[in-house]
């Protein structure tokens, strides 16, 4: 079982300490466990209990309303009012609840809702985005699991996947080619596969060649495709390797073509960054970069 900390629910649900504190004794909504040393703690139920409450809070409906809702109709309540005409913030809310549940049903209803109204880049800008920034600090503070992480991680993927596959901008005829990859130990596969995306959707050729591959892995690659740019993400240290002496062993067995890197790693070049080298840092930069090529 999963156990937060009054902490920890603050940091999922937005709602302050003192609110919880004052549902809990003035409306006893909500009814904490304690430890053997009398400190608070709530399990999975609470948790979906309370986003529950403060998305029906958030409609205007009074907590003291809420609080006589039996849990049948509390979860009636807010399946009634969780639908596509949701603010972001309540949809964002949903969302959390829908993956901290592992429920791929509603998590697709959601993301799909958006999609076939808005289209996937608005719905990349507008929920998606705002909402793994959300989950990468909970998971970093400990908030919540890396299964959770994961989970939504798998489901963007094959969204983007099918995205990427749906998409029938032509390839322009002097278009460039970008070789897509991602290093050992690197977990960036969404951002790859997004960028590839973006790259379709402009009409530029490109191949991701794998995830998780060996120097020898991407020389080889760059040997049979010839790009003229290659793209990957480095965050992590890397084990086998100094990563200054990665990076200046690729960048001079590509030639002339283009290394674009973001991440952490790659801004932490400084002064050692390679002519064909560009280390940018994050996605939108490159995207920013893509932009001003003039393709």
């Amino acid at each position: 079982m999963v156990i937060y900390s009054i902490k920890d629910i603050e940091e999922i649900t937005g709602i302050k300490a003192h609110t919880l504190r004052i549902w809990e004794k003035r409306y006893g909504i909500i009814v904490p466990k304690r430890t053997d040393t009398n400190i608070r703690y709530y399990t999975d139920d609470d948790l979906n209990k309370i986003i529950k409450i403060s998305l029906l809070n958030k409609k205007g409906i009074k907590i003291s309303h809420i609080a006589k809702l039996s849990p049948e109709d509390l979860k009636n309540k807010f399946a009634q009012y969780n639908d596509g005409d949701a603010s972001i913030e309540e949809q964002l809310d949903a969302l959390g609840l829908a993956v901290i549940n592992l429920d791929e049903v509603c998590v697709n209803r959601i993301i799909d809702n958006y999609i076939s109204q808005i289209g996937f880049l608005e719905t990349m800008d507008l929920l998606i985005n705002p909402f793994l920034e959300k989950m990468s600090a909970l998971w970093i503070s400990g908030s919540i699991k890396s299964i959770h992480e994961s989970f939504i991680s798998e489901i963007l993927k094959q969204k983007t996947i099918r995205q990427i596959q749906d998409c029938n901008v032509a390839i322009k005829k002097d278009s460039p080619t970008f070789l897509l990859y991602l290093p050992e130990s690197e977990k960036q596969e969404l951002s790859i596969l997004y960028f590839k995306f973006l790259l379709k959707q402009r009409g530029i050729k490109s191949v991701v060649v794998g995830f998780d591959l060996t120097l020898n892995d991407v020389i080889e690659a760059y040997a049979i495709i010839k790009p003229d740019y290659i793209y990957s993400i480095l965050n992590e240290d890397m084990e086998k390797i100094d990563f200054s002496a990665y990076i200046q062993f690729l960048c001079k067995s590509i030639g002339d073509t283009k290394m674009i890197l973001t991440g952490f790693k790659a801004i932490s070049l400084g002064n050692m960054v390679p002519e064909n080298c560009v280390p940018l840092n994050t996605l939108n930069d490159a995207i920013s970069y893509l932009d001003n090529l003039q393709i």
